[in-house]
Formats: structure tokens, sequence, C-alpha cells
């Protein structure tokens, strides 16, 4: 997935509040009921000892662990350090003017590529975006090398709290499954995507810290509520600068993994979700499909040109990328669905005349949906500079080279529905999947969404209550989509 090096590269850093900066919060219960209403091994790091951890829970940390632990249904192995620092202190420990020259070289290829692919302009320092991005809303976190937690601060509010309920459920990930070990088989997978195993590690956390704060007194959550909105201004404050795209792939493994994670719950339970953890490398359809967490197809990685010279290692390209490009010059919906008939891929980055460029080839879910997907493609590059597309054979692929500082940055709006889009379909499918099997779910999801006037519809009742009118489509939608999905999976898919 484009953006690993910022994806991969830190410890747990907290929960950025996605909603902040992506699109309007969408009430998916609302008509999520009238739909439905209508149709372990526990690892330990090579030379670990219980002698480095503490004998007992940090007592303000202590009642939050025991009910972490219940809510995961998985004991703590032992507790772990908890560090309090200054925010001064915790900006450094945070590192993010330390990257390696490494890094920062990675991130300059990183860079080239968006402006390529369109995603940023031609003037955006890319290193600082990410850095900014990473530590403008981090509490605490877990940092997975030192098995510790750090926490922003020495007073724990209720947001602290709830923040620390999601780096717990980290904890308890590292000590019954290892983390590291897991890390290091996602960047080592051929068909699996590294940010794809994220996102259900940190779906994880979303559904026990969520499931947290639901428990706390009401007047704990309101303080909350209070508190994150301070949190979330002083955020969007800091952050006004960093580009959209920045935005999504930090919030992307917070904001979809939650609704991967909630499919597997609702249809296995912690077991489902145990499993996923632990199994092959999931590609990046959990970002698309909700609880979709199958490794993609194998897909040779494209040649660079015999003129040219190659730039990094092969890097998946899936469902998720593929929706991020097009529906940057593409209809959202239209892209949406591209993405769901993509059954793997591969990029490389290489260099040609001092120009870096970026390769892609994809392959189709079914020779059937081929001829749609590549003129999908074809429509997105018609038009742009530097871009050309290879469709020759079962693959469809494409090419497309750094316009450098002349590079302009994707249309706001655009960015921001296309992601609600997207956001709107997640979220109805984990709603709607307490009810029916996973495959069922994801395609009354994308029925449902693909629907005459859906989209609007849902965008237009937001958080308020359907009126009778509103009410009466939902369920002829809902009726129609859930029928249609029983009786064949596939529905909907070109």
């Amino acid at each position: 997935m484009f953006g690993d090096v910022y994806l991969g590269a830190a410890p747990m850093r907290g929960l950025p509040d996605p909603g902040r900066s992506l699109g309007r919060s969408i009430s998916i219960a609302v008509f999520a009921a009238v739909l439905l209403a209508s149709a372990g091994t526990v690892y330990v790091g090579a030379g670990a000892t219980r002698s480095w951890y503490p004998s007992r829970w940090d007592k303000q940390v202590a009642p939050i662990a025991a009910e972490v632990a219940r809510l995961r249904g998985l004991d703590f192995v032992h507790p772990v350090a908890i560090h309090y620092l200054t925010p001064a202190a915790f900006e450094r420990q945070l590192g993010g003017d330390n990257a390696s020259s490494e890094v920062r070289a990675e991130v300059e290829r990183e860079a080239a590529e968006f402006r390529a692919l369109g995603f940023i302009g031609g003037k955006v320092d890319l290193l600082q975006a990410f850095g900014t991005s990473q530590s403008s809303g981090t509490l605490a976190y877990y940092d997975e090398d030192k098995r510790e937690i750090f926490v922003r601060g020495t007073t724990l509010d209720v947001a602290h709290r709830v923040t620390l309920a999601h780096e717990l459920t980290h904890v308890l990930q590292d000590q019954h499954f290892n983390l590291t070990k897991l890390h290091i088989q996602a960047a080592q997978s051929d068909t699996g995507d590294p940010a794809a195993f994220k996102a259900l590690v940190e779906g994880d956390a979303v559904r026990i810290q969520q499931a947290y704060l639901k428990q706390l007194s009401k007047a704990d959550q309101q303080a909350y509520a209070r508190e994150d909105d301070a949190e979330g201004a002083r955020v969007k404050k800091e952050t006004t600068s960093v580009p959209d795209i920045v935005d999504l792939l930090g919030s992307a493994p917070y904001l979809f993994g939650k609704s991967t994670v909630a499919v597997l719950n609702a249809t296995h339970g912690n077991q489902g979700v145990d499993d996923a953890l632990t199994g092959p490398t999931p590609s990046s359809s959990v970002f698309v499909e909700g609880g979709l967490v199958e490794p993609s197809v194998a897909v040779a990685p494209p040649l660079p040109p015999a003129d040219a010279t190659q730039v990094g290692r092969p890097e998946p390209f899936g469902a998720f990328e593929m929706f991020i490009t097009l529906a940057m010059r593409l209809d959202p919906a239209r892209a949406l669905l591209a993405a769901d008939v993509v059954g793997g891929g591969k990029a490389l980055a290489f260099r040609s005349g001092g120009v870096t460029c970026y390769r892609v080839v994809v392959d189709p879910t079914a020779e059937h949906s081929r001829p749609f997907l590549e003129a999908a493609v074809r429509d997105w590059a018609q038009g742009r500079s530097r871009t050309s597309v290879d469709a020759a054979g079962d693959l469809v692929g494409f090419t497309v080279c750094d316009p450098g500082t002349s590079a302009r940055g994707p249309s706001e709006p655009r960015f921001q529905s296309a992601v609600e889009l997207l956001s709107i379909r997640m979220d109805l499918t984990a709603e709607v999947a307490s009810d029916m099997s996973g495959d069922v779910a994801r395609c009354v999801a994308r029925v449902f969404i693909a629907a005459p006037g859906a989209e609007k519809l849902v965008l237009d009742i937001g958080n308020k209550e359907p009126t009778t009118a509103q009410a009466a489509v939902l369920h002829r939608i809902g009726a129609a989509s859930a029928g249609a999905c029983r009786a064949d999976p596939d529905s909907g898919l070109p």
C-alpha cells in the first residue's frame, strides 16, 4: 500500500479520530435498522524475561487493564511499565524529527509517486506532513520494541483513559500473538498487504476502545465528548497544511479497520478476530470490503523499461489503492466498483531520464470483470500527462511519471466525497453483518449504495431520524438489496 513507510515505520501511536478530517459522521445504524427490518499460542520476544516487567499495574491503569481484559476475552500475561511524560518529553520520545536517511529517501520516492498519481501538489513536504499528522493527535502509545506504554501528561482524564484502553488492547495482542513476529510476516507476504494487517490490529483496538467508552458513566461519556472535541480542535489547527491523502493513510487502519473487525466479531466473535490476526496477511480489500480478510491472488511485479533503473522494492497495489487512484478523476461509485473486482496487484517505481515513474499491474477477479476495470482505468488515464495504459494479456496496468513541482493536487470536495462514500459502505457492512454472513453483508452494502438515489438519501439523512417518506425509500431499497444478495452474494459486481 502506498505510504507503507509512514504506516509501518512507527510503533503503535494512539488513535487519531478519522471523523475530524475525513467527512461528516453518518448514523449508519439508523437506516441499517430499517434495512434489516426489511430483510491461541502465547509468544514472548526472544530474550524476554518476566523480570523486565513490573510486578503490578500502575494504580491509575489497573482498573482500565482489568476492563480491557474482560472486553477482549484475554488475560494479560504480565503488567507493562507506564511512563508519564511532559508534552515536550513525549514529543521527543515520538522522535518525529529523527527520520533516518533511508526513511527520508523512501518518503521522497513516495512523494514522487503521489504527485504522479495526482494525490498531492508539487510543493508538498511529505515527510513533514507525515510527522505532523502522526504526532498531533497522540495521547499515548504502546511501543512494541520496548513493550512499554508512554503517556502524554500525568493526569488521566477520560480521553486519556479511553486512549489507554486502545493501547492496552495492543499489549494483549502482543503478549498473546507477538505483534513484531506478525508484522514481519506481513512485510514478507507476497499476497498480503502490511497496511491491511495494521488495519486488523488497529481495528481490534478501536473496537475495545469503543466498548470501554460505552460502559463508562453517562457523565464520563459527556466529559469524553467535550475533551475529544477540544482535542479535535487542537489537532485541526495543527494539521491544516496536511494533505488529505496523508490524513487518509494515517486514519484508514482505524476508520476502515474497525468496520472489518466489527464484521469478524459479529460473525465469529473474538475467535474470528484472533484467527484474522494470526492467519495469512490479507490484501488491501479490508479497506473497501468490510470483513474480507483473504490474501490477494499472486501477481508478478511489473518490469521497468530496459533503459530505466528500479527504485525500491515492488509493493502491493490492491483494491484500496485502485479505488483512491481512480476516484481522483472518476465518479467515486464507479471507482469503488472497479476496486471490487481487483483480485491482486503489484507496483514498482523506477527512474528514467532523471524522473521517477510508477508502474502498476492488477489482476481482475474474473475474466468477465476485466472490460469494466480496463474501461475505468482508460477513462481515468485520458487526458493525463505522462500516463500510459497497458491492458495486454490477462492483467490491466498503467504507468505514471512524476510531473514535479507543476503537479496539481486533487480537488478537496472530490477527495472528501470519495472517502465519505467508502466510509458509508464500510459502516453499513458492519451494521448488517449481525444478521447475515460476511459475504451477504458486503453484497447488501454494495447493492444498497449503488442503488439510484441511495447515496444522496443517506447523506441527506445524516444523523437525523429519517422522515416517513425517507424510511419508506430505505425500506424499499433495503428489501431489494437483501433479497438480491441472499439469492446471489455476487450481486452488483460488474
